[in-house]
């Protein structure tokens, strides 16, 4: 399955994306949202140990290669570049296996979704208008902790 792509988006109505950095309130307004019109959340956060399971060598090669490294060679081996340049979420793998998920969801009442590997690239191809969906920034005020 290859989520990017409209085939989807009328099977995703339902659904409401929240993406953005860590530590910018995606998981605050997402639950807030939720709890104020009775909808679900799906936090990517919570799926990436299944989804790294589910995953393969030959569907998310860059994951298999981080999960064989050591700490060292994962954070201290490598440049900042080549961090972001190989970093399988950001580079969107798993992002099928969201997708795959959201569809088993129930379409009522109705689903947020919320977590960093919602790339606007991945998503924007899903959506059914422009109001489903919102990345926040942190700012430094609101990772102060």
């Amino acid at each position: 399955m290859t989520a990017n792509g409209p085939a989807f988006r009328d099977q995703l109505q339902h659904v409401y994306w929240i993406g953005g950095g860590s530590g910018a309130g995606k998981s605050t307004i997402a639950r807030r949202v939720a709890a104020q019109h009775g909808l679900h959340v799906y936090v990517t956060d919570d799926v990436m140990a299944d989804h790294a399971r589910r995953s393969t060598r030959e569907n998310a090669p860059l994951l298999h290669r981080f999960m064989a490294m050591d700490m060292d060679e994962r954070w201290v081996s490598r440049s900042p570049e080549t961090m972001l340049e190989t970093f399988h979420w950001f580079q969107g793998e798993g992002f099928d296996l969201i997708v795959e998920d959201l569809l088993r969801v129930p379409r009522e009442p109705g689903v947020i979704v919320e977590g960093f590997r919602l790339l606007p690239s991945l998503v924007k191809p899903l959506l059914s208008g422009p109001a489903h969906a919102v990345w926040l920034l942190p700012t430094p005020t609101s990772v102060r902790r």
